[in-house]
């Protein structure tokens, strides 16, 4: 699409602002409020996002004119393993596949780092997000027990390949 592109962006507000709307959605569906998951992504604060920028994360902005509509980034795990993370589309914007450019966008950037294996942690009781990963590749690792939240961490992780001009099968 003319007017489209993904830039690095680092205004922790800006990018608390675009989580949070996004986010809520989930939130409201699933019964998550600020009192009983106050670390869950549509009520986190820009303090927040910004340890975590200070921690690592790249974060990067889905642009359509001169409006930022999405968002994801990325942040080194251990060995060749990056998490992707804070994937973020406002709701007017969804279904477009917005997402999928930002996730693909995440995983050639992790490649270019070394990286071998992308992971996400996706709300467990989330059928229709989880099934939106498997269908990018993405495969089940573990739940992870949430001890403070009223859900669990469904992790998922994605091998992730350069391909070899000289050897296709690579």
């Amino acid at each position: 699409m003319a007017g489209e592109n993904i830039v690095e962006i680092n205004d922790s507000i800006f990018i608390a602002d675009i989580v949070n709307k996004s986010f809520i959605t989930v939130a409201r569906q699933f019964g998550f409020t600020g009192e009983n998951a106050p670390r869950f992504a549509a009520f986190i604060g820009p303090n927040i996002i910004e340890g975590n920028i200070r921690k690592g994360l790249k974060m990067y902005g889905y642009q359509k004119g001169d409006q930022i509509i999405g968002c994801a980034g990325y942040s080194f795990y251990r060995d060749q393993t990056y998490f992707i993370e804070r994937l973020a589309v406002l709701p007017e914007y969804r279904h477009l596949g917005i997402g999928k450019k930002l996730m693909e966008f995440a995983e050639g950037k992790i490649m270019g780092n070394g990286g071998k294996t992308a992971e996400i942690h996706v709300v467990d009781k989330n059928t229709v997000l989880i099934q939106w990963y498997e269908k990018l590749g993405y495969e089940k690792v573990r739940v992870d027990e949430l001890k403070n939240f009223p859900f669990n961490s469904y992790v998922m992780n994605k091998e992730l390949f350069k391909h070899d001009s000289k050897n296709p099968s690579a």
